[in-house]
């Protein structure tokens, strides 16, 4: 029996700074590490191989907005006789739906159930739900790498410490779903880290966690270790994270060479609508200057279309963030994810698209645009269109490659003696103002063509 793992990551390259990067999935090597060895598998990633299907039972991760596609590759693959199976986080929301398109699903993390799901394939007997479990510390056991093989992410040394996050922000998922806060073992973390050295000797360390810091005890505990093993990082933390300046120098010294920040808005009374508590009141634009002085670049993370979002303070916003070094703005419009909380209140309201992610798009521009900046939801204060004008607008004046804004990036770089990590940078915030000028460009026409009306 061959089972093929399949990562689908279409629209990968469409204007989004995080995504230029690409990277392993690492959650299938966790299910491949814990596959009997009785089973041949093979791994199918859209980011880095063509999509060809050979085998006999395929294994899809799911991301609601991946899931159409998704659906409609399950769907061929079933009426060729091929056994499929779904699982991820839409697949944990949506369960009924899924299994339209499946022999069988899994819901929640799969780790521990899916030595289960293998000996039911082998035997014949597949069932059409699995549940899974949060999967305890003691259980997770270091990710093979070299499933990977020789495919040529842009950051290999992909990993994760943590599972689950602290905080529940009503426009999150995970949190909410997919267990509590668990930390991995520190002796199979270094076994990871030590693996990630000896394939991928040149490349920094990618820590994918939801909230890698969260446990401050945990959190000092890693950074002692990749001070020992002197591994440069990078990787998310939240807004108070980030402006807790002793954290941040720990983190500087520890080899950190930047950081993804979850600012969302500037306006606190927007984090409170979303749930982002630990948000409000934060001095953001002190701490940006005092990581960078540290070395560390630093990427704003930014949501449009935020309840209290208008016209008039969106301007306001540029011009304040205009005045933040920040190496790289990475701004999306507001997405309503089924199984959160917004989705459930705005979907009671009639105020967002139902189901949007099987193709439902009402709004003429979405065609065009890449995921992140689709707009599925009724705003009061912006229609569709003016949503994407004003996100794109944004994008291209924050990003914009200037003498000044290129040099800043360099000193950071030169800071933290990682000049190759600043071109990096760079390399992504001139792509991404290239293509917001493209896209911005063609929303204008379509603008034009409904004679000048922002449906």
């Amino acid at each position: 029996m061959k089972l093929v793992f399949v990562n689908i990551m279409h629209e990968l390259y469409q204007l989004d700074s995080t995504a230029t990067i690409s990277q392993p999935p690492v959650p299938l090597a966790v299910l491949n590490a814990v596959t009997p060895k009785t089973i041949e598998t093979t791994l199918v990633d859209e980011q880095t191989d063509e999509v060809h299907f050979d085998g006999d039972v395929f294994a899809f991760t799911l991301a609601t907005q991946f899931a159409g596609k998704v659906y409609r590759y399950a769907d061929d693959l079933r009426a060729a006789g091929k056994k499929v199976i779904l699982g991820g986080i839409h697949v944990t929301v949506c369960p009924e739906e899924a299994m339209r398109h499946a022999d069988a699903i899994v819901t929640g993390e799969a780790e521990t159930i899916w030595p289960t799901v293998c000996e039911d394939l082998l035997t014949g007997k597949l069932k059409e739900r699995y549940t899974g479990s949060p999967t305890p510390s003691l259980r997770m056991v270091p990710v093979d790498y070299r499933f990977f093989g020789d495919r040529l992410y842009q950051t290999p040394a992909s990993l994760f410490a943590t599972r689950g996050c602290n905080h529940r922000c009503s426009f999150c998922v995970s949190s909410r779903y997919m267990g509590p806060l668990r930390t991995k073992p520190l002796d199979v973390l270094e076994r990871e880290i030590d693996q990630l050295q000896d394939l991928y000797p040149k490349a920094f360390l990618q820590f994918t966690d939801d909230n890698l810091l969260a446990d401050r005890d945990y959190g000092a505990e890693v950074l002692a270790l990749l001070r020992r093993k002197k591994r440069r990082f990078v990787t998310m933390v939240t807004l108070d994270q980030f402006c807790d300046d002793a954290l941040m120098q720990e983190m500087a010294s520890s080899g950190c060479l930047g950081v993804a920040v979850g600012v969302e808005s500037v306006d606190d009374d927007n984090c409170l609508s979303v749930g982002k508590l630990h948000n409000v009141g934060q001095p953001f634009p002190e701490a940006v200057h005092q990581a960078n002085e540290k070395g560390i670049q630093v990427c704003a993370l930014l949501m449009v279309g935020l309840p209290h979002d208008t016209p008039e303070r969106l301007a306001r916003t540029q011009r304040y963030l205009e005045k933040v070094p920040c190496s790289l703005y990475d701004l999306r419009i507001l997405r309503i994810y089924p199984g959160s909380r917004l989705y459930d209140r705005m979907l009671s309201r009639g105020n967002v698209t139902d189901a949007w992610w099987l193709g439902n798009d009402p709004v003429p521009t979405n065609h065009f645009l890449p995921g992140h900046l689709r707009v599925h939801l009724k705003h009061s204060h912006f229609s569709p269109m003016q949503l994407q004008y004003s996100t794109l607008t944004l994008i291209r004046e924050l990003d914009r490659m200037n003498r000044m804004a290129v040099a800043h990036v360099l000193r950071v770089g030169r800071r933290g003696d990682a000049l190759k990590f600043a071109a990096m940078i760079l390399s992504a915030r001139s792509l991404t103002v290239k293509q917001a000028r493209t896209l911005l460009d063609r929303v204008e026409q379509a603008i034009a063509a409904n004679d000048g009306e922002c449906s």
